[in-house]
């Protein structure tokens, strides 16, 4: 039962309503600064939204790594009609090789959302990036510059 409710816990992180962060606000990805773009909002340290991109991130347990990002998959997936699922690899700050999720779905205004769920070890630490777009990234230079920063795709 603890186990359930901690992993209750996780899902429910990247998503619960927090207060906004404080105009200037610093965002961190493993240790790293990075700049907020113009015109997007730092929900936190470590959440992002705006107009062409919603991102966020949770650090992990090792203990979790096998269990937490099959799951958090299996729930967008679930939100979600006529998704289409594409595994995919990436590397989070030249780390080692992170395994992702591309989920692809029609949103309801008629156009199409790109959802890019990666998980691995950036820096030491065990981190799970939920990012969603309204663009396709065919390459890493058509990923959002502040995502540049920290993944790099190896298409």
């Amino acid at each position: 039962m603890k186990n359930l409710l901690f992993f209750a816990l996780l899902l429910a992180l990247p998503f619960t309503g927090r207060a906004q962060a404080a105009a200037g606000s610093q965002l961190n990805f493993c240790g790293v600064n990075l700049p907020l773009e113009n015109g997007y909002t730092a929900v936190s340290s470590s959440e992002v939204t705006g107009p062409a991109y919603q991102l966020a991130w949770v650090y992990l347990d090792y203990s979790v790594m096998r269990t937490y990002p099959p799951e958090h998959v299996r729930v967008a997936k679930k939100k979600r009609k006529n998704v289409e699922a594409t595994p995919f690899t990436c590397t989070l700050l030249d780390g080692p090789p992170a395994q992702g999720t591309r989920l692809a779905y029609p949103t309801e205004t008629g156009g199409m959302a790109y959802q890019y769920i990666v998980f691995g070890i950036a820096k030491g630490q065990p981190v799970l990036v939920d990012l969603t777009l309204s663009l396709d990234p065919e390459k890493t230079d058509d990923l959002p510059a502040l995502v540049q920063q920290f993944m790099r795709l190896e298409k």
